[in-house]
C-alpha cells in the first residue's frame, strides 16, 4: 500500500477525563488537518466517554470506540488499528499533548525519511526540573543506544499498517515495554527501518511523581538493563503493574 501524508492518530485512554481533552484540543488546533482521530477507551468509569464524544463535531474525521474490558495499552492499540483509514499510524497516550505545528513537522519528516517505525523525543508538560532532566536523560539514552537497542516511547509511536500486520501487532502478554518490543521485532525480525524524528511531544510526569522520581527512573533503568542483557521480556504476572494505576514495582 502506498503511503501519503494522511495519518490515523490512535489515542488510547483509560479514566483520562483530566488529560484527554487537553490532547484533543492540541490536535484540534494543529496547523494542518491531514489526519483522522481515533479514541480507544478501555472501559473507563469516569467522564472519559462523554468528553471523547463531545469532540466528534470538532474534527472532520473522528471515531470513538469503547472497549467492554480493560486489558492494557497493547490491546487498545491493536483494536484502534482496526478502525484506521490510512496506512500511516500515529499512537498517542491520552496524557500527552503536542505543539500546534507537531503534525505538520512530523508529516514533513515522514515524507523526507520514510521510516517504517519511529518515535519522537519527550518533554515533560509540568514544570518540574528533576522530571525534565530525567526526560533529557531518556532521550539521550534512546538516541545513543539506537544502533544496538530498540528503545521507543509508546506515548508517541509511529508505524504503518504493513508493519503492524507483519509483526502481528503489539504483544498483549507483556506487562511493560510492549512498545520497545514492537520496535525490536520490527527491526530484528523483519528489517523495517527505525527512525527517531525531531518534533517533541509533551507528557505528564504523574507516574514519576506518584512513584517517586528517583525510584521511577531506577526501576526503568533496571528493566531496560534486564532486557538488554537477557533478550527476554517482562510478562504479565511477573511484575506489579496495572494499566492506569501508576504504581508499578518490580517483584
Amino acid at each position: 500500500m502506498s503511503r501519503n501524508n494522511n495519518l490515523s492518530i490512535i489515542i488510547i485512554a483509560y479514566n483520562e477525563e483530566k488529560y484527554l481533552p487537553v490532547l484533543l484540543d492540541s490536535l484540534r488546533n494543529q496547523s494542518v488537518k491531514n489526519f483522522e482521530v481515533i479514541v480507544v477507551d478501555s472501559n473507563s468509569s469516569d467522564k472519559t466517554p462523554e468528553l471523547a464524544e463531545s469532540f466528534k463535531t470538532k474534527f472532520t474525521y473522528f471515531k470513538y470506540l469503547k472497549l467492554p474490558y480493560t486489558k492494557g495499552p497493547a490491546r487498545a492499540r491493536n483494536k484502534g488499528i482496526e478502525l484506521a483509514s490510512y496506512e500511516r499510524l500515529i499512537f498517542l497516550d491520552a496524557d500527552t499533548r503536542v505543539r500546534y505545528d507537531f503534525v505538520e513537522r512530523l508529516t514533513k519528516e515522514l515524507l523526507k525519511y520514510d521510516p517504517d517505525v519511529a518515535t519522537c523525543p519527550v518533554r515533560i508538560a509540568e514544570d518540574h526540573l528533576p522530571s525534565n532532566l530525567g526526560a533529557m536523560f531518556l532521550n539521550s539514552f534512546m538516541i545513543a543506544m539506537k544502533p544496538v537497542y530498540s528503545a521507543a516511547y509508546g506515548a508517541c509511536l509511529i508505524s504503518t499498517k504493513e508493519l503492524h500486520l507483519a509483526v502481528e501487532g503489539f504483544r498483549e502478554d507483556l506487562a511493560l515495554c510492549e512498545d520497545c518490543n514492537y520496535v525490536k521485532r520490527s527491526r530484528r525480525q523483519h528489517g523495517f527501518k527505525y527512525k527517531i524524528l525531531s518534533p517533541y511531544f509533551y507528557t505528564s510526569d504523574r507516574r514519576a511523581m506518584k512513584e517517586g522520581g528517583i525510584g521511577f527512573m531506577l526501576k526503568y533503568i533496571k528493566i531496560h538493563v534486564f532486557r538488554m542483557l537477557t533478550g527476554k521480556e517482562i510478562l504479565k504476572g511477573t511484575i506489579n503493574y496495572e494499566y492506569g494505576n501508576y504504581s508499578a514495582s518490580i517483584n
